[in-house]
């Protein structure tokens, strides 16, 4: 297979993949996966010279009803004339997609909980624009439809991921409000980040410069800012940028810095706590698991009002410990993740890697206490 066709079909450029190749750049666990499926290899060790099994079937995870809900919202779209007489009430239906954010953040069973009403809602919404062409219904299907990528995350193919972000992308075009373009922005940033990073680093970049000249003194402005900030700092470590990873960073801290204490952005979570664990996160992707490990030490987990982040946070101090081969303690952060966040953990590339390798890796009690989570979480098939 020529290398711009395997680079097409896994959703990359050619100059990526002979990148990688070269050994210029890293590759992340997803991609390599996409590869590993294209060519139809088994074993990633295959790929990375390993010495012990790692068989690609272990990310496969359990399916989630809700992959069923996002095709539903992926085959929303209608091509017939809307048979409404009434007028929707498009802030009712903007209260209804709010309180479908608060649920992802705060709701152990989050996925479950949105898949219930996020389907019907989009399709309510669409037929709202239709029937009133108005720039609120427009501005709160846009931020359903950047709920619904989220809800699509690791459980459905990243095209489906694409289809709901350029959605989100036109409906926030069509409100022609710099609040929903910037959440567009900020959703289609985490989906283009898999596919190429640098390219997200510059989209999101300049939604950042574009909401900075119409900042007000409204909290939830502000948190937008510090989000796509933080987006950009991350998208950097994913490149390998150093310090225009920790200057993104640094920007958002400082506007966290003048945030209330409690503060925490209903759509992307920004708030003092967030930005402290996505200096955790890119000390990990710059392959700094000792100061990942001590920035996570530092950050109280119950003050960190979403769930869904929290979890995530587990999960990534557990990789942190992995790396420095401190095995208990690793399982000890993965047991938290899955027990904070159990719709999210059992999907997450990063978990299930994580996962994988400590039951590999692990002697004695700790390897049967992590073969045992493996099974609860749907890694590892039940004895």
């Amino acid at each position: 297979m020529s290398r711009p066709v395997l680079a097409g079909l896994v959703g990359y450029s050619a100059e990526w993949l002979k990148r990688v190749e070269a050994g210029q750049r890293g590759i992340s666990l997803p991609a390599l996966i996409r590869i590993a499926r294209i060519l139809r290899v088994t074993d990633l060790s295959t790929f990375i010279d390993g010495g012990v099994p790692m068989p690609v079937s272990a990310w496969d995870g359990p399916a989630h009803p809700a992959a069923v809900a996002v095709r539903e919202i992926v085959d929303v779209t209608s091509f017939a004339r809307s048979t409404r007489s009434d007028l929707p009430d498009v802030a009712e239906l903007a209260g209804q997609v709010a309180a479908a954010w608060r649920d992802w953040h705060t709701l152990p069973a989050n996925r479950t909980a949105v898949t219930r009403r996020l389907p019907s809602l989009i399709a309510e919404l669409e037929d709202a624009t239709v029937v009133q062409a108005h720039r609120a219904a427009h501005a709160a299907l846009a931020s359903a439809y950047c709920l619904a990528q989220h809800l699509a995350v690791d459980i459905t193919g990243p095209e489906v991921g694409r289809v709901l972000v350029d959605r989100a992308a036109r409906a926030a075009k069509l409100a022609d409000d710099p609040v929903s373009l910037a959440i567009g922005a900020w959703s289609y940033g985490h989906v283009l980040r898999g596919i190429d990073a640098d390219r997200a680093l510059r989209v999101v970049s300049a939604a950042a410069d574009e909401l900075e000249r119409h900042l007000t003194d409204d909290a939830d402005t502000a948190g937008l800012l510090g989000s796509l900030h933080l987006h950009c700092a991350v998208s950097a470590a994913h490149v390998g940028e150093d310090g225009a990873a920790w200057r993104f960073w640094d920007v958002a801290e400082t506007i966290g810095r003048r945030l209330p204490a409690d503060y925490s952005h209903p759509v992307t979570a920004f708030g003092a706590a967030n930005v402290a664990i996505h200096g955790v996160s890119i000390a990990s992707l710059l392959r700094r698991p000792g100061e990942a490990v001590q920035r996570a030490a530092r950050i109280d987990a119950d003050s960190v009002p979403s769930r869904e982040r929290r979890g995530r946070l587990f999960g990534e101090i557990a990789e942190g410990h992995l790396e420095r081969r401190e095995y208990a303690d690793a399982l000890r952060c993965l047991d938290r993740a899955y027990r904070t966040a159990p719709e999210a953990t059992p999907f997450s590339p990063l978990t299930r890697g994580v996962t994988v390798e400590l039951v590999r890796s692990a002697r004695g009690q700790i390897k049967g206490a992590a073969t045992t989570l493996a099974e609860r979480m749907g890694v590892l098939p039940a004895a």
